[in-house]
């Protein structure tokens, strides 16, 4: 009986051990897995960024790039036609408009963009 209480601690100890072990394992993956996704979202928008500064001069950019002015937030181009005013936003890869540049675009096509002159004396 003596033998079977010493050998179940025993196993009891191994145990606690290695899921300690698999334990500090996890921790450290999980890490590198928030490093590795940090960096490579960093990545994704040098590219964004990259991207809107070129898409002007692409082909299937449907303005004029001489006629459009870059502000980069929250709208990324203003393009200047006869036509009228574009809001034009750059999207690359799988990116979503934010929620300041929805409330834009919704403003925009309800009517809500006024003109407004301010002098200064």
């Amino acid at each position: 009986m003596y033998l079977e209480i010493c050998f179940l601690l025993l196993l009891c100890a191994v145990s606690f051990f290695y899921s300690y072990r698999l334990k500090i394992a996890c921790d450290a993956l999980k890490k590198q897995n928030a490093k590795i996704l940090s960096q490579k979202k960093s990545s994704e928008v040098k590219t964004g960024h990259i991207a809107e500064k070129f898409a002007p001069f692409l082909g299937n950019f449907n303005h004029d790039p001489s006629r459009c002015v870059f502000l980069g937030q929250p709208i990324d181009y203003l393009c200047f036609e006869d036509e009228g005013i574009t809001f034009c936003e750059v999207k690359s890869g799988q990116s979503k408009l934010s929620n300041k540049q929805k409330m834009i675009r919704d403003h925009i096509i309800s009517g809500n963009v006024f003109w407004e002159e301010f002098r200064v004396d």
